[in-house]
């Protein structure tokens, strides 16, 4: 429990998130379910980068400053 707690915290930091994920998806001693968790989160970090999932958020950024 505590490892999969580890790896949340580890994952909410910004670009550590992405070169981690890559990180333990390429290692050997990675279990199939840390492996496929893995995979799932670089999907949907490529699906949030290309389809603009944050814009929302960033434009209300933009209003209060702009």
């Amino acid at each position: 429990m505590l490892a999969w707690i580890a790896l949340i915290v580890i994952l909410s930091i910004p670009i550590v998130n992405v070169i981690f994920a890559v990180w333990m998806f390429i290692r050997r001693g990675t279990s199939d379910t840390v492996k496929n968790f893995f995979v799932a989160y670089l999907i949907l970090d490529i699906l949030a980068a290309g389809l603009g999932l944050f814009n929302g958020a960033f434009a209300n950024f933009q209003g209060l400053f702009g």
